[in-house]
């Protein structure tokens, strides 16, 4: 029992540790073309449809990323968009896009800048259109090969699609999930005269990949309608893991005659100093102390 309650006063210590040294970073402003650049990260989870944390957390954590804004875009709900759309105005956190990823065997979208939820058992045809009705931005995620049956006849419809992804760092072809795949399907409708906007997206679930790649969103503003108007228009730009760059053709002139650094993003949790790290891996420590010495002891005998 001890060791128990000395378990859970270390974890509570290093909650509060890790809190009273977890600062915002500072964002700068930065203008490019007239407009001010974003970074942004337009597909993540919370643990209400298949990711790790909750939305609150989620906001926190986009913050500590250094994001100008967020889109969560939970599978066929809205609701936890909007707790983080709310809990983020309340802390003076990013900008969060309320969003949905409508999910179905096949095929995935994002309907972003929704109001209310859409229905993922109509055909795609009128989910597109039913989120267009609200105002949103449909984009086509991770549009690799085994959803171009459904995906290819309408991508004239669609505002974007997903030029990047974490996928693109390592190799799932044998799961049926190709980076190439995703590039091509944009290539292929920029080619048939489809404009489509390019976005790079982490599909945020765990750990600390949030942001590890993220979408240029050049905006008057940072405010949610301002982000929504400059994916309409298509003002957005993403690089790939070998320094490419897809998406508006005037905005990448734009970035060749005066090159933007983008923020730190790796798939690494390196802490905020010393003592945030020593702190937080006591709580992991703690943590596993509490599940261990908390199981009762069965009497035998």
């Amino acid at each position: 029992m001890r060791l128990k309650l000395g378990c859970a006063a270390v974890l509570a210590l290093s909650a509060v540790v890790g809190t009273a040294v977890d600062e915002a970073p500072q964002i700068p402003i930065t203008m490019r073309a007239g407009y001010r650049v974003l970074e942004v990260d337009l597909h993540s989870h919370t643990r209400f449809a298949d990711g790790f944390l909750s939305p609150f957390d989620l906001v926190l954590h986009a913050r500590r990323k250094s994001l100008d804004a967020l889109a969560i875009t939970d599978h066929n709900i809205l609701f936890p968009a909007l707790m983080g759309r709310a809990f983020s105005r309340a802390v003076g956190g990013p900008t969060i896009l309320v969003g949905e990823e409508v999910t179905t065997r096949d095929y995935h979208v994002h309907a972003i800048g929704l109001t209310s939820r859409i229905d993922a058992s109509l055909p795609l045809d009128r989910v597109i259109d039913e989120a267009h009705a609200q105002g949103a931005v449909m984009i086509a995620a991770h549009p690799v090969k085994r959803f171009w049956p459904l995906l290819v006849p309408a991508r004239h419809k669609f505002d974007a699609a997903e030029v990047m992804h974490p996928i693109a760092f390592g190799d799932r072809r044998g799961g049926g999930w190709s980076w190439e795949e995703m590039r091509t399907y944009y290539e292929d409708a920029r080619a048939e005269g489809h404009n489509l906007g390019a976005v790079a997206a982490s599909d945020y679930h765990f750990f600390s990949p949030l942001g590890v790649v993220r979408t240029l969103v050049f905006a008057e503003s940072d405010g949610e309608e301002h982000i929504l108007e400059a994916l309409r228009e298509r003002r957005t730009v993403v690089f790939d893991a070998n320094g490419n760059a897809y998406g508006n053709a005037a905005l990448m002139d734009a970035l060749r005659r005066e090159p933007y650094q983008m923020r730190a993003q790796d798939y690494n949790y390196r802490g905020n100093g010393a003592l945030d790290v020593l702190f937080r891996t006591l709580g992991f420590m703690a943590l596993a102390g509490v599940f261990l010495f908390g199981r009762r002891r069965v009497r035998t005998g």
